[in-house]
């Protein structure tokens, strides 16, 4: 019983049922179940989008133990031959001190302020070393051969390269030790375009890669034990130009070429225990020659190629291996079925107003936290206005009763009243805003534009002034995310029908810009629920009602966790994407339902006797 611990005369929770979302890592006892339970956040390992690099480009390398926070990359095409050099902090890419030789399909190891960059084609093949301080790069001792498209791993004073092409394929290795390169014990199977990656010259994980001929994709994968290689278990996909990430024991491989079509990239990922290869979360965006670096737990894949116009790619995702994994949960019905009502709030403190069932209503419903009432009803009955602010001070903009109309309403947190129209009459358009002393109405439509259209306008408590258009006219956007007029983003929509937008725009005050798009194109996605920098968008149709939610973190959309029922035109309110309350909306018919969104969920494990 070494093993174990007498919890007998401890104090444990008791609690009917199961702990609510925010009491989380405890041991409680269940008193209606009749269990003890352990209750912890849930968690997956998923890739997520980030900033992209300056520079998009292929056959790079980048410091191999460089970390989600810390990365370096140097060198590759674009499609020119490069010298260029970039960091990765966390948060975004900046330029740093060129390599003295420009080349491509070089290795490399190290962290973002010691590495080494080896080998490659300038051309012709090169064996030229340097190493970088953090601020410049130094040449130093060279390869004893010249070789690229190989393998490598380590840090700046001991690091490994293996196969490639030097010209022919080769499994030849080379040990660096600080001061030089020393020839060591060849890969078992001579081959290029293989990952690698590892700790030191000591310890090395090599796989998959290509050799000819005849033409052969490997999934093998072999270890460095600082002597010699031993064949180990196969990936699951044969491939080439992956990237690679991790340690002797525990790696990751993701995307590259595929035997099974060899034309294309796969976004496939594959996970290393020390003794076989699992497939786990597959990257955002498939591409060929995209490098990795990290660890299992937290790791880069970046750049590559995809085929088409697009060509060579700075996209950068990073990858988590304890992903918050957010749930919804049934919340309180409003008192009114409705969909296409003007929506603002936050996930405690909500304001659902207007909209249809399916005739057009006036009625203002709010939000405390646990249950709807009913409160002063708008003047002018309407739906698809364009919202903002908050419970206590709000605008709904425009909309469309039998008509489109330009009419402005004021909510001072107990009624409705008459303010200034708008320039343009629109329905169907966004809007953003902290609270009805300073707001933004964009986009939307009109029998006068006869579609969408890119126009903006800009409320300073009195009246409106036309402002920077949208980069892309639209309707039925999603509510734009906004609790300040001068920061607000707009994404989805269509225009003309029926095409479905996935393009987002971010305002800064003055102008709008293109983002990154949201993965399903879609309109009447519920609206209102973050800011320019957090939010979800839920819900939505692509000519299919979906229950399909995505969050915002500011640089990129990511796939979550689905709503629990199919939902378009609901109304939404959210601070940010840690949580949120989706309400109304049509799913087969009009609804008065809602969901409550937390961005983290609990796991329950029932401890055995």
């Amino acid at each position: 019983m070494a093993d174990y611990k007498d919890i007998v005369g401890t104090a444990v929770r008791n609690n009917a049922g199961n702990l609510s979302l925010d009491q989380q890592d405890q041991i409680f006892y269940d008193s209606t179940n009749v269990d003890f339970k352990y209750q912890f956040a849930a968690t997956t390992a998923a890739w997520r989008t980030q900033a992209s690099m300056n520079t998009g480009r292929i056959y790079f390398d980048a410091s191999d133990l460089g970390t989600a926070t810390a990365t370096l990359v140097a060198g590759g095409e674009i499609p020119a031959l490069t010298a260029n050099a970039e960091t990765w902090d966390g948060s975004s890419w900046t330029e740093v001190g060129d390599l003295n030789t420009a080349r491509s399909s070089h290795g490399g190891a190290g962290t973002s302020t010691n590495a080494l960059m080896f080998g490659g084609t300038n051309p012709p093949q090169v064996k030229l070393t340097e190493s970088w301080n953090g601020s410049a790069w130094t040449e130093v001792a060279d390869l004893n051969n010249v070789g690229a498209s190989g393998g490598a791993g380590g840090t700046y004073t001991s690091a490994l390269y293996y196969g490639g092409e030097r010209p022919s394929y080769t499994g030849a290795t080379e040990s660096w030790n600080g001061s030089a390169w020393t020839e060591v014990a060849d890969l078992g199977t001579a081959r290029a375009f293989v990952g690698g990656s590892g700790a030191d010259n000591t310890s090395q994980i090599a796989c998959g890669g290509f050799s000819s001929p005849p033409s052969t994709y490997h999934a093998l994968t072999e270890t460095w034990n600082g002597s010699s290689w031993t064949e180990v278990g196969d990936l699951n996909e044969a491939r080439r130009l992956h990237g690679t990430a991790g340690l002797l024991t525990s790696a990751l491989a993701f995307g590259g070429q595929p035997s099974s079509s060899p034309v294309y990239s796969v976004a496939k990922n594959e996970e290393w225990n020390g003794s076989s290869w699992t497939e786990v979360g597959d990257l955002n965006q498939s591409r060929i020659q995209v490098v990795g670096s990290g660890t299992t737990t937290s790791a880069m894949a970046m750049g590559g190629s995809i085929p088409g116009p697009t060509g060579y790619q700075a996209v950068t995702e990073e990858w988590n291996a304890s992903t918050p994994v957010g749930a919804f949960s049934t919340g309180p019905s409003m008192n009114q079925a409705r969909y296409n009502m003007g929506s603002v709030g936050t996930s405690t403190a909500a304001l659902g107003y207007g909209g249809r069932p399916p005739n057009t209503i006036a009625s203002n419903e709010i939000y405390n936290g646990t249950s709807w009432t009913e409160t002063g009803d708008l003047n002018t009955g309407r739906h698809s206005v364009s919202p903002s602010g908050t419970t206590t001070s709000a605008l709904a903009s425009g909309g469309e009763n039998t008509a489109y109309v330009g009419i402005v309403e004021e909510w001072n947190g107990s009624a409705w009243s008459e303010v200034a129209d708008l320039n343009t009459t629109r329905g169907e358009g966004g809007g953003a805003g902290a609270n009805a002393e300073a707001a933004l109405a964009f986009g939307g439509k009109s029998p006068a534009a006869g579609t969408g259209f890119a126009n903006t306008e800009s409320w300073n408590g009195s009246s409106w002034t036309e402002v920077g258009d949208l980069n892309q006219a639209r309707y039925q956007m999603t509510n734009g995310f906004g609790k300040v007029y001068t920061a607000a983003l707009a994404s989805g929509g269509r225009n003309p029908t029926p095409t479905y937008l996935g393009n987002t725009e971010s305002w800064n005050g003055s102008t709008w810009t293109e983002v990154n798009d949201l993965n399903t194109a879609r309109v009447g996605a519920a609206g209102q629920t973050g800011t320019s920098t957090s939010g979800i968008v839920a819900g939505g149709t692509d000519g299919t009602t979906r229950a399909f939610v995505e969050d915002w973190n500011g640089v990129s959309w990511a796939e979550v966790t689905d709503l629990n029922a199919a939902n378009s035109g609901a109304g939404g309110a959210a601070a940010d994407s840690t949580a949120a309350i989706i309400y109304g909306g049509y799913t087969t018919t009009t609804v008065a339902t809602s969901e409550i969104w937390a961005s983290s969920s609990n796991t329950i494990k029932v401890l055995t006797d």
